[in-house]
């Protein structure tokens, strides 16, 4: 800046600076004369996005999110994180879904919430801080995924919290675990309390996976006992979710939810307690699985849909872009990145990509129970 421009410049910020020392020495007047009580009694009602605000800056924005996921054992690995973060660094991703509840029900890091220390469900894997602030050093959103419903370990502690057989009140097995009863408020309860935890620890997003009831098995025999005024499943689904979205109302967390694939096409709850038009309003992200392996034959007229990732994929998308309303729920896929009945190379990657994006959608999350990505490290690169 030259001598002349700077002289402009402290004439224009004069005035300025001038009011704001006066100001300032207002507001101290004020203090001064204020009596000492009123001073520190007072709370002010701030609006909530003032404290909304205080919470950092975004990493990514809304709806870009392209993930991998971890297990908690991949997560505890301090060589398997090294490689994940070097494939966000190669390519496009920017995400990591991790297990913060496994499948199993335990959580795989230290909680604090006493409830699931009581019923030994603690089974520590990892250092979550460590690694949250190993994804906020490198700008990678993370995602804690808690799989919620499905668990087998809180109903053999608490069976008076689980789905019961209907013949003997002890927690019954079904579409391949023991359930929590999704109408029960203590249930509820204890799950908000892991989600608040996680969101105090500064995770970004929290994902609930299995969160619905049961599919398969003998579901004739399900008793649920805290349902006892006869409501449909998306009651209960709908009610916890509520639950969650009053508890984190003051925080920029993310919320969402994993459904089936069929949950897009299909207008009833599917007996589960899935019904989009339901979940939506209490939802930013819907992730549903559209895996072409997991089709009937004869779906859209082919009798192999796992050879057809595109049209599968963007068939189910479109079916459940046309249901979401005027929410400000986006869908965003789960990828297939793994094969049943065929092998799955970077072609049936980049088309379900493909069919995604044709629909506007630009985020995307790939799912490898094994987490094992080198065909989806080939398919983005191939890309870029």
């Amino acid at each position: 800046m030259s001598k002349k421009q700077s002289i402009q410049c402290n004439k224009q910020s004069g005035p300025a600076l001038l009011a704001a020392r006066i100001i300032v020495f207002a507001f101290l007047i004020i203090l001064l004369l204020m009596p000492a009580g009123e001073l520190f009694a007072f709370t002010p009602d701030y609006p909530d996005f003032i404290w909304a605000f205080n919470c950092g800056a975004r990493k990514i924005r809304g709806g870009t999110q392209k993930a991998v996921y971890l297990t908690g054992y991949s997560l505890a690995s301090d060589q398997k994180r090294e490689d994940i973060y070097r494939l966000i660094e190669e390519t496009e991703l920017n995400a990591i879904v991790f297990n913060a509840k496994e499948d199993s029900g335990h959580i795989s890091y230290n909680t604090s919430v006493e409830f699931f220390s009581e019923i030994g469900s603690v089974k520590p894997l990892y250092d979550i801080d460590q690694v949250l602030s190993e994804m906020d050093e490198r700008g990678i959103y993370s995602i804690a995924r808690i799989v919620l419903f499905k668990d087998g370990i809180l109903p053999k502690a608490r069976p008076d919290l689980a789905i019961q057989n209907i013949n003997n009140g002890s927690p019954i097995y079904l579409d391949g675990g023991y359930w929590a009863d999704i109408y029960s408020r203590k249930v509820w309860k204890y799950y908000t309390e892991l989600v608040m935890e996680l969101v105090e620890k500064g995770v970004d997003e929290i994902q609930f996976d299995y969160i619905r009831g049961p599919s398969r098995g003998k579901l004739y025999l399900a008793h649920y006992p805290s349902n006892t005024a006869d409501r449909e499943k998306i009651w209960a689904i709908s009610g916890f979710l509520e639950m969650v979205r009053e508890a984190t109302r003051n925080y920029q967390v993310k919320i969402s939810a994993d459904v089936y694939g069929f949950v897009l096409i299909a207008e009833n709850d599917q007996g589960i307690g899935q019904l989009i038009e339901e979940l939506a309003p209490y939802l930013d992200y819907l992730y549903p699985m559209p895996y072409p392996s997991h089709y009937s034959s004869g779906f859209l007229g082919y009798s192999l849909p796992e050879a057809h990732p595109y049209e599968v994929v963007k068939h189910t998308l479109d079916k459940g872009l046309t249901r979401i309303g005027d929410t400000d729920c986006l869908i965003i896929p789960w990828i297939q990145a793994f094969g049943l009945q065929m092998r799955y190379t970077e072609r049936e990657i980049l088309l379900q990509l493909k069919a995604a994006e044709d629909l506007g959608i630009e985020g995307f999350l790939f799912w490898n129970a094994g987490n094992k990505y080198s065909v989806v490290e080939r398919a983005l690169k191939s890309r870029s």
